[in-house]
């Protein structure tokens, strides 16, 4: 496995940001999901460090970064994608779930050469299941963390979504993973910055606002992932015929975390025209 660099590098606001380098010089900055350590994509990065330096890094609200700020907003999230790209010398945005919805955004904004996505979070038409956030809001606010997994859980789990268990069972199998799993031990610190982030997404988006789209452009969903992933791709490859779309066959939504041959290689060639 590639050596990991690590460091913190400031923000536009006075935070901070901590950064895992797989590789040395410019590449591609990976924008991480919701609910999530930094750590799991490392496999992915190392993976892909063969092809193109990869650079990570912990938004804010978890690892070694500083907390959101007051105001926070996918502004904060665009100024901070952007102090990575200057620190890393890198031009290419990858991005998972709502790291997702954050290299879209950066493509239309910022100046990127080209923009890999896997299950982009995007509100595109209403195709989100945003009805949940008042009550994973409600759970964040008063420090219920397996409560606010649990709402969560249910909208991005489809096994969850097709045998709904009550809620004594559901609690009870959100706690012991909380309790008994590394990335369970994460989550009463990663739950209110998931609040937070969610919050953005109840906005409505039309496909056509991110016709403006200049730079290459691959997204991926998973066949196994909530179907909405599937929705918003096909309406990002309607709205932009020049960008290359593809559903991963047997893959869900964590698909990153353990990544198969086929995501890696869909990665790497899009990947070696930026080498």
């Amino acid at each position: 496995m590639v050596a990991i660099k690590l460091r913190s590098i400031r923000t536009a606001d006075g935070g901070s940001l901590r950064v895992y380098s797989f590789g040395t010089g410019p590449g591609a900055v990976l924008a991480t999901g919701s609910l999530t350590r930094t750590a799991v994509y490392g496999r992915f990065a190392s993976s892909l460090s063969a092809t193109i330096p990869v650079h990570l890094y912990d938004r804010r609200g978890r690892g070694g970064s500083g907390p959101q700020p007051p105001g926070y907003s996918m502004e904060t999230e665009l100024e901070d994608l952007a102090a990575v790209l200057d620190a890393t010398g890198s031009s290419v945005v990858l991005g998972h779930s709502f790291g997702g919805g954050i290299a879209l955004e950066a493509a239309l904004r910022l100046p990127v050469s080209r923009v890999a996505v896997y299950d982009p979070a995007v509100n595109i038409d209403g195709c989100l299941p945003t009805r949940t956030l008042p009550a994973l809001a409600a759970a964040a606010e008063r420090g219920d963390h397996v409560g606010a997994v649990m709402v969560f859980s249910r909208e991005m789990d489809p096994l969850l979504a097709k045998v709904p268990l009550p809620d004594p069972a559901a609690r009870a199998l959100v706690w012991a993973a909380a309790h008994l799993t590394k990335d369970g031990h994460a989550w009463e610190e990663l739950v209110p910055s998931l609040a937070h982030e969610l919050a953005l997404l109840d906005s409505r988006r039309a496909a056509a606002e991110y016709a403006g789209i200049a730079v290459p452009l691959l997204v991926l969903a998973g066949a196994h992932s909530p179907a909405y992933f599937r929705s918003i791709a096909a309406g990002l490859a309607a709205s932009l015929p020049g960008s290359t779309s593809l559903v991963v066959p047997h893959a869900g939504h964590g698909a990153l975390h353990r990544p198969s041959e086929v995501i890696l290689s869909a990665f790497r060639r899009f990947l070696a025209q930026a080498a």
